[in-house]
């Protein structure tokens, strides 16, 4: 069973378009061979389907005397992963119709929409190389491009189940490479600020610092000094009492008392008791006194308070914290450290599950690979018969694959797309031996073999008959139908030969047409089928 087309180009509708000035061309499922006579604007469909494609916008094909162009390709789909495509990427379709429409100004200026919805260009790219191929003269680079070329021979083999096992396997290996490396740079990065760490951790472990510890000090450092301040003033005050050895209150007393006891004066005698008694109870006090002076104050505990407070500000203004923040700090550089040796134990870790899933990716590589030397075996021989049908007489087409160095992201493969254009001269890479027209046809015997597996849909041939004619013409005619079986050609010729085999003609044409500024040309497409083809395509055969 014969795979579906995934979707097909159902019309094309022009607007203010080079000399297009409003047409719609509608577009047959197979084979469309778009013909008309040199300068008629049938290559201008083509470069209108490319900028809706997502080309690069060309304000010169804006229609003379007009604001915009206006470029709509609409689509029917037949297979739902193109939907879901679709829909995955924002642009949801509705009643299984997907439509790509571009507006290019006069000024240069584009807009883009998927859907009926704005887009950027390289939505509408993306989407083009997904389902849509160009093949011309010198183009389609993607063919050319080793790495497609391995998704090729993949497709052919039927081998996308192992290189999707070996690609997610791969990746993986990339991902716990990168993660290796980076836990291999912040371990450097943590060993050489282990010194530092250890320095700073040892130096706030020698503190132990902690809010509440910090205000226990500054409090007995307050009390501590304030207990200095009280036993000086005691010791004034006993100095002025009793112990000054010049003159204190206790011998000047006793001196009055002395006095007064010689004195005759009878009436004296309640004073000289009253100063008696004043001298004893200041005796009392100054007793009282000596004991409150004589208290011992410790001048090391002052010291370590005051000792432990300084390192208190000086790691604070270190760090530019505050205590709160020294504890926390201390946390952070002992997680720091602490992290060194996990980090070790990952990387240790890691470089086992790498070594273990490298282990898997080889060998999974190297079954990859022995089933690639089997297929493109197979494929170089059928890409040679087709060649050769295509009157690419005693041409040989190789597809080389050998083992690389290292693994990469396709596996262990590397392909060599190699031709030999005639007998003897020796292989060489296609893209450096084979002519334009030589190309066309090596890329048409690819299209024929691998267009069933592909994800494109919509083939794009560019005057691929250029410079053939006789047998080889008809003979890609042949393997355009060919192609058109399992996806849509569309294809520019002037041949009869090559138009006679496609199920739709759209001729295009021009015509003058008179206007007040004068005549214009205008380019009109027409889509002839059946018995109308074949009157057209026999009238062609005439000419020439």
């Amino acid at each position: 069973m014969r795979k579906k087309h995934g979707l097909y180009l159902e019309n094309l509708r022009l607007q203010n378009f080079a000399t297009f000035q409003n047409e719609e061309v509608f577009f047959n499922k197979k084979f469309n061979a778009i013909i008309g006579e040199t300068g008629s604007g049938k290559s201008l469909l083509l470069d209108a389907l490319q900028m809706v494609f997502g080309q690069r916008a060309d304000k010169k094909l804006v229609r003379k005397n007009s604001d915009f162009a206006l470029i709509e390709a609409s689509f029917i789909v037949d297979d739902q992963s193109v939907l879901g495509y679709v829909e995955e990427i924002g642009h949801p379709s509705q009643n299984n119709e997907i439509v790509l429409k571009r507006i290019v100004y006069a000024s240069g200026t584009s807009k883009s929409f998927l859907n009926f919805q704005q887009c950027s260009l390289q939505t509408l790219s993306n989407f083009s190389k997904r389902f849509i191929d160009l093949v011309g003269q010198f183009e389609n680079q993607k063919l050319l491009n080793e790495n497609y070329q391995l998704k090729l021979l993949d497709d052919f083999g039927k081998l996308e189940s192992i290189s999707d096992d070996y690609t997610k396997s791969f990746s993986q290996l990339r991902e716990l490479q990168s993660t290796l490396d980076q836990k291999k740079e912040d371990y450097t990065n943590l060993k050489q600020r282990q010194d530092y760490l250890n320095y700073q951790i040892e130096e706030l472990e020698q503190l132990d610092p902690s809010v509440e510890d910090e205000e226990s000090l500054i409090k007995k450092k307050d009390d501590l000094l304030s207990g200095h301040q009280h036993k000086e003033t005691l010791g004034n005050a006993l100095q002025l009492l009793s112990e000054s050895e010049e003159a204190n209150v206790l011998s000047m007393l006793k001196q009055i008392e002395k006095m007064l006891s010689r004195s005759q004066n009878n009436k004296l005698g309640n004073i000289s008791a009253r100063i008696t008694e004043s001298s004893i109870q200041l005796q009392d006090v100054s007793y009282q006194l000596s004991k409150l002076y004589d208290v011992d104050l410790d001048e090391n505990d002052l010291e370590h308070i005051v000792e432990r407070l300084d390192k208190y500000q000086r790691l604070k203004r270190k760090f530019h914290v505050e205590t709160k923040e020294l504890v926390e700090l201390y946390k952070e550089f002992s997680e720091e450290l602490s992290s060194l040796s996990m980090l070790d134990q990952d990387i240790s870790k890691l470089e086992i599950e790498i070594d273990q899933l490298y282990s898997k990716c080889e060998n999974t590589a190297l079954k990859l690979h022995e089933k690639r030397l089997v297929s493109s075996q197979k494929l170089s021989k059928s890409l040679t018969r087709f060649a050769r049908e295509l009157k690419m007489n005693g041409a040989t087409l190789e597809y080389q694959v050998v083992k690389s160095k290292e693994l990469h992201k396709y596996g262990i493969s590397e392909v060599n797309f190699m031709a030999e254009m005639n007998p003897g001269e020796g292989l060489f890479k296609v893209k450096d031996t084979a002519s334009g027209g030589e190309l066309s046809r090596i890329l048409l015997a690819m299209r024929q073999i691998l267009s069933s597996n592909d994800t494109i849909s919509v083939f794009l041939f560019d005057e691929i008959d250029t410079g053939v004619g006789g047998e080889t013409a008809l003979a890609i005619g042949k393997a355009l139908e060919e192609v058109s079986t399992d996806s849509q050609v569309i294809a520019i010729t002037h041949l009869p030969q090559i138009a006679n085999f496609s199920e739709q003609v759209v001729v295009v044409s021009k015509e003058t047409f008179e206007e007040k500024s004068g005549p214009r040309t205008v380019s009109i497409a027409q889509a002839l089928e059946g018995n109308q083809k074949m009157s057209y395509i026999q009238g062609m055969t005439q000419l020439h």
